[in-house]
């Protein structure tokens, strides 16, 4: 029987059982939760000892009093005769109930369920017995505490992860999901979710199944915080649509020679007249990528590929030339410059760090112009890197 049907049978209050059960005068079964909260389940030898501990109270049977005639029914003489003197010593405020006890012999020795039944007679007219339980504040603040922490350490490496990642999000323009990084940060749940599970249940090791678990929830607290800086940890596209719309922390919008080298329009269509006059868009072999990662330090790339018709080709080789010497002439950035012959592409470069087309090794900043007087296709690269080498420069994956 739940607790709230038991104060309904015996006329007392949730707190006041509560009580009695803290002072262990009854040990009514219970199922705990991860949290700690138990949820009690009353037979009725329970709700009977209950109502002859409610009779005794009414007599002002102090709690000591009653649990020692429980574990000792000898020692209801003496605790008997000590009603007796309280009651007499208040004869102003105990007149009926004097009398009650009064007719209840000494000579025997009594049980609290005798006790009860020699008593209820007369107690039906006497007012219920308000207990004075005097706050414990230790008693009180720790179990919230306790209640607290737990709730922590379940919770924390889920609600930590969704924070990162949701700062993530908001960081990168085009966030990539890493399907890897998902997994093991659910995997990293796994504690917590199992906390879950195991309250809900019976098992025989219950309690010693949760304390394991929950040191497994406090070291999952880190790891998945960590793991989850990994679920998103770059941004990402290859829609010419996004064509230099970057992340508002990558420096390439704040680059003098990006700006001048990049075209502000890309030519990645044409606008084609048809037989009727119409003009119809169409679409040119081209190319994007945009790549940023903000770690310990930040790495982009950014590359840009599209065919030219011969006269627009022969202009802008000229003009991406014009752009490389009036940089070089006025030695901006402190970059060194390189041309050379890539394939079928010339490439003229500005760089510091390692030489061009090798494995970076140290900081990097490479802005390439390479063009393909074959097909007439222009290139325009631009890879920045602080993470020494951690990841190489985009233009080392193309084929050339």
């Amino acid at each position: 029987m739940k607790i709230k049907s038991v104060c309904e049978l015996t006329g007392l209050t949730d707190r006041t059982i509560r009580y009695y059960i803290e002072e262990k005068l009854i040990s009514p079964l219970y199922v705990e939760n991860y949290l700690g909260r138990k949820t009690y389940n009353f037979s009725e030898k329970d709700i009977k000892d209950l109502n002859d501990i409610a009779v005794l109270r009414k007599f002002d049977f102090t709690l000591e009093e009653i649990k020692s005639v429980i574990n000792d029914a000898e020692t209801s003489k003496e605790i008997l005769s000590n009603v007796r003197e309280r009651i007499a010593q208040a004869v102003l405020d105990g007149q009926n109930k004097l009398s009650v006890l009064s007719q209840i012999g000494t000579e025997k020795t009594y049980t609290v369920a005798e006790l009860a039944e020699e008593l209820s007679r007369a107690s039906l007219n006497l007012p219920a017995h308000k207990e004075t339980i005097k706050p414990d504040i230790v008693k009180t603040v720790l179990p919230i505490l306790k209640t607290i922490v737990i709730f922590a350490i379940v919770w924390l490496p889920i609600v930590l992860s969704l924070l990162v990642v949701t700062i993530s999000i908001n960081d990168y323009h085009y966030p990539v999901f890493e399907p890897i990084m998902i997994a093991l940060t659910i995997v990293s749940f796994l504690p917590s979710i199992a906390v879950l599970i195991v309250s809900k249940t019976k098992l025989k090791w219950k309690k010693i199944a949760l304390r394991i678990l929950l040191v497994f929830c406090v070291l999952s607290i880190p790891i998945s915080f960590f793991m989850s800086f990994g679920i998103v940890s770059r941004s990402e596209t290859t829609d010419f649509r996004n064509y230099r719309d970057f992340d508002a922390d990558c420096l390439a919008n704040r680059n003098v020679v990006f700006q001048e080298l990049f075209p502000n329009w890309p030519h990645y269509f044409e606008n084609v007249k048809q037989a009727d006059g119409s003009y119809k868009a169409v679409y040119l072999d081209s190319h994007y990528y945009y790549h940023y990662h903000q770690g310990f330090d930040y790495t982009y790339d950014i590359y840009a590929e599209w065919p030219l018709n011969e006269d627009e080709y022969t202009k802008e080789v000229k003009r991406a030339a014009a752009v490389f010497s009036k940089n070089i002439e006025n030695k901006t950035y402190n970059y060194k410059f390189a041309e050379l012959m890539k394939g079928d592409y010339h490439c003229l470069i500005l760089y510091s760090g390692d030489e061009p087309f090798k494995k970076a090794t140290d900081n990097y900043d490479y802005i390439i112009f390479a063009y393909n007087d074959k097909a007439n296709i222009v290139r325009y690269i631009y890879c920045d890197s602080l993470e020494n080498g951690a990841d190489q420069p985009y233009y080392l994956e193309l084929e050339w």
